[in-house]
């Protein structure tokens, strides 16, 4: 009978303790202030940064532009920047012939990893960014300067091969806008599909 009573005394004192954790733990979480870092379940904190480089066209010509970029990932989520420019030469014919043409862009970089975890996994991101264009035209004898927006939605395959190191293939649409001083070209000259890689470090 003393076991019996000691052990219902033992359960009720349990069942009366996490009771009022529990009325304590909500009278805290209504005077807390909520805010959106609160409200989100964060189950990954991490960063990352490398090389990055882009096989597109200009002008209906080949282009490889090269840069780098990093950034913080949330969970699947992650942030950061980019900047890239043009590698190789490029020279227009025409009514304005350019030489010495320079392309390069940066900004911010924003994406998704779908199922992370898996050994290959698709990756969505975006880069928004704010570019330049310079070139030398020969027939007015002087250089020539735009500043642009460029916009580049891609989709790529991300391949983990350790923990801090991963490399991504994809395709991508490089759109830039308001190019209005480069003489006998558009928007459309510098907006093209390409593949792209990129060589990530970090802790995934």
């Amino acid at each position: 009978m003393k076991k019996l009573s000691f052990i219902l005394l033992t359960i009720f004192w349990a069942t009366s303790s996490f009771a009022q954790e529990i009325v304590m733990s909500e009278i805290q979480n209504k005077n807390e202030v909520q805010t959106v870092m609160n409200s989100i379940d964060i189950k990954r904190i991490s960063g990352f940064g490398g090389p990055t480089m882009s096989f597109t066209s200009i002008n209906g010509e080949f282009a490889h532009l090269m840069g780098g970029g990093g950034g913080i990932i949330i969970n699947n989520f992650f942030f950061g920047g980019y900047g890239e420019g043009l590698t190789n030469t490029i020279n227009t014919q025409g009514e304005n012939i350019l030489t010495d043409l320079d392309f390069g862009h940066g900004g911010f970089w924003l994406g998704y990893e779908i199922a992370r975890k898996k050994l290959i996994h698709p990756v969505i991101s975006t880069r928004l960014g704010w570019g330049n264009i310079n070139a030398y035209s020969t027939t007015q004898s002087k250089w020539l300067n735009d500043n642009v927006f460029v916009v580049t939605p891609s989709i790529s395959a991300e391949v983990n091969f350790t923990r801090f190191f991963k490399v991504n293939i994809g395709a991508e649409y490089r759109r830039t806008l308001n190019v209005n001083n480069i003489q006998n070209m558009s928007d459309a000259d510098f907006s093209s599909v390409g593949v792209y890689m990129n060589f990530l470090f970090g802790w995934f």
